[in-house]
């Protein structure tokens, strides 16, 4: 059977104060995949080390195949990033470097899988290393997949000349309101300063100027509490409320996101069911600890329910 979503980049330890987690953004956004019922294969690499054995195992126990995850060579060490969360359940990020997840190697097999399968994800973190960059673009050379952008803007690792090319090459773009107003300043004035849009008319404003420029027939926009917004190229923004929760942590409540819109998107479903059990899923993960918890089953049988595959794949 052909793999249905394919993912690429970092797959790493997060080291929390309520201990160590398996995370990464692209390894994140697979995990929850699988937990949605979706087959996916996650593209990234680990070194020979005690703590890549572990992290292949927990990988493969959330339903995550890992047969194009490589072991580097020697030297290159399992990644690692020391996660601090304030009083509000904010996380902040220390990532280590250089890491196994810096050479991942994407082999003609993966190629021609990718080619078949209904949507591929990537997102910009795993773009610090030019050996990973040549190896992403021949994926996104791939005619076939929607292809996902999940914009990571993680200083130090926050170029917007780099954002932007690596937009150009999705169809779908997902990022945060604070990283949409940072790319937006920073294509207006040249200065990436921090001007978050503070209502629909200025998320508008600020995905259509990037769209100018990348050329992205649809961005996604997540606003933390205040839900999330879709734009559409010609059409109405559509937004979503998010449930009220209690946080613990917000590590992986994007990514759990990020499925939610990878799945409902290649179904044919409408975009407001979407981003609304998009952020039912980000909220569940924001209420507990880790970025990958158990979804409920009442929440992910609601979820295949509501957004039903309208092209019968």
């Amino acid at each position: 059977m052909n793999t249905d979503f394919y993912s690429f980049g970092e797959i790493l330890w997060d080291c929390l104060p309520s201990g160590r987690h398996a995370g990464g953004a692209p390894f994140n956004v697979s995990a929850h995949l699988a937990q949605l019922g979706v087959s996916v294969s996650l593209i990234s690499a680990v070194g020979q080390d005690t703590l890549g054995d572990e992290i292949l195992e927990v990988a493969k126990d959330k339903g995550v195949n890992v047969e194009f995850i490589s072991r580097v060579r020697l030297g290159l060490q399992t990644g690692i990033v020391l996660v601090t969360v304030d009083e509000n359940g904010n996380a902040t990020y220390e990532l280590v470097q250089p890491a196994a997840w810096d050479e991942i190697s994407v082999p003609d097999q993966a190629l021609k899988a990718v080619a078949k399968a209904r949507g591929f994800a990537f997102g910009s973190l795993a773009g610090r290393s030019p050996y990973n960059l040549a190896q992403l673009d021949r994926l996104l050379a791939v005619k076939g997949p929607l292809k996902f952008f999940d914009v990571n803007l993680r200083p130090p690792f926050a170029e917007p000349p780099l954002i932007i090319e690596l937009a150009k090459r999705a169809d779908v773009l997902k990022l945060n309101d604070g990283e949409v107003g940072q790319l937006a300043s920073w294509l207006k004035t040249g200065e990436g300063t921090t001007d978050t849009p503070q209502d629909e008319e200025a998320i508008t404003e600020a995905c259509s100027m990037l769209a100018e420029v990348t050329n992205a027939s649809l961005i996604c926009v997540t606003r933390a509490e205040k839900g999330a917004a879709l734009w559409e190229r010609g059409k109405t923004l559509v937004t979503a409320p998010a449930p009220q929760v209690v946080v613990k942590d917000t590590v992986g409540a994007g990514d759990a996101f990020m499925a939610g819109l990878i799945v409902g998107l290649t179904r044919g479903t409408d975009t407001r069911t979407v981003l609304e059990h998009a952020c039912q899923l980000g909220a569940f993960v924001a209420s507990h600890n880790g970025a990958t918890p158990l979804l409920p089953a009442e929440l992910v049988q609601e979820f295949n329910k509501t957004t039903a595959d309208r092209y019968g794949c």
